[in-house]
């Protein structure tokens, strides 16, 4: 039991001491940990005392330099004051007076006034005459860029002839010009000229319209009661007349021929009218113009119109022209006037074929017409 005691006691003594040791070896890390700590902040403080020496050295050096300045500065304005006492001295006894500090002031501004102009290239001479001018430039807000813009075309307008006052009430002309596209020819003064002149050639002479061809019974142009199927007297004179459409619109630089059935204002009655079906088939030569029965008067025109058109169609002194066929009806009397109503017996006057002749329409108005149409 004593032995086992003494063996108890042997370890204690050995965890005591290897306590002792660790517990030593920990102080002195934490010793050696200060240590360094000290030596940093040793090493920090030096640097930081360094640059406040550095610091203050700079602004003791600053405060010399800037006494230094001001000592020249102090020196420079005594000297331009004993100057300024010298030359005043001397302005005294050259002119016989003392000039004040504030006309000396002037003076210097106007030498300086003076080199900037001849700077710019002008002389004071010149600056003087041209100095309306450049007030004038001041009270309209005239920069220098517009000014340089416009020279030209001032210089241009004073070579022509043309005033300012001319010019302003130009403007809006010009404007219109513009506009159309006369800023941007080659040549806008030949086009101008030319357009000036065309326009006074149109106004010097009145406008010439073609005159209109009337085929009237009168004259033997005759259809069979309530048919539009021509007559061979019809058919021969109409034959004798092409060369006249032909000619008339070969003259006045025509392409559309209109041909116009007119009828007196006798009723018809006792027929259904098949235009509506029948038509496409006669304008396709698939039916005779005697297979159309119109029901009333307007139908009869049209059907009278197709039937001479159809024959113009086939004369060579009206190849390459336009025939439309179209009606007048019952509405319109010789000399374009409009029926009243009151003649409603037979009127061989009044049954007639009118051919007028025109241009056609332009070719833009022409698309949107056919286009309405297909749309509707």
């Amino acid at each position: 039991m004593s032995t086992a005691r003494g063996t108890s006691v042997n370890y204690e003594r050995k965890g005591y001491g290897r306590g002792l040791i660790l517990g030593l070896t920990m102080a002195e890390t934490m010793l050696l940990l200060v240590f360094c700590l000290l030596l940093a902040a040793g090493a920090i403080i030096t640097k930081k005392q360094q640059e406040a020496e550095a610091a203050v050295e700079a602004m003791a050096t600053s405060e010399e330099k800037a006494k230094a300045a001001e000592a020249k500065a102090e020196d420079a304005l005594a000297e331009n004051e004993r100057l300024l006492s010298e030359i005043t001295t001397i302005m005294e006894q050259a002119t016989g007076r003392r000039i004040p500090d504030q006309e000396w002031r002037e003076l210097v501004s106007a030498k300086q006034a003076v080199q900037a102009i001849e700077e710019s290239g002008l002389t004071v001479e010149e600056a003087i005459e041209h100095a309306l001018a450049a007030k004038v430039m001041k009270e309209n807000a005239v920069d220098e860029e517009t000014a340089r813009e416009l020279v030209p075309a001032v210089k241009k307008l004073a070579e022509q002839g043309i005033t300012a006052k001319e010019a302003e009430a130009m403007a809006s002309s010009l404007a219109v010009l513009r506009d159309k596209g006369y800023a941007g020819k080659a040549d806008p003064v030949a086009e101008l000229s030319a357009a000036l002149a065309k326009a006074e050639e149109g106004n010097a002479t009145p406008h010439r319209w073609p005159p209109i061809i009337s085929l009237s019974e009168l004259e033997g142009y005759n259809f069979k009661v309530g048919s539009a199927e021509l007559s061979d007297t019809f058919i021969i004179k109409l034959r004798e007349k092409a060369s006249e459409i032909a000619d008339t619109a070969k003259e006045y630089g025509v392409d559309i021929i209109e041909v116009i059935g007119h009828t007196d204002e006798q009723a018809m009655s006792g027929s259904v009218s098949n235009m509506d079906k029948g038509l496409k088939l006669v304008l396709d030569g698939k039916k005779p113009i005697g297979s159309l029965h119109p029901a009333d008067n307007a139908g009869l025109g049209l059907a009278r119109a197709i039937s001479v058109a159809e024959l113009l169609e086939t004369m060579a002194d009206l190849t390459g022209l336009t025939i439309l066929p179209m009606s007048g009806g019952q509405l319109i009397l010789p000399g374009d006037q409009l029926t009243d109503g009151a003649q409603s017996g037979d009127v061989k006057a009044r049954r007639r074929i009118e051919i007028r002749v025109r241009k056609r329409s332009e070719q833009q108005t022409t698309k949107a017409a056919l286009a309405e149409s297909s749309g509707g």
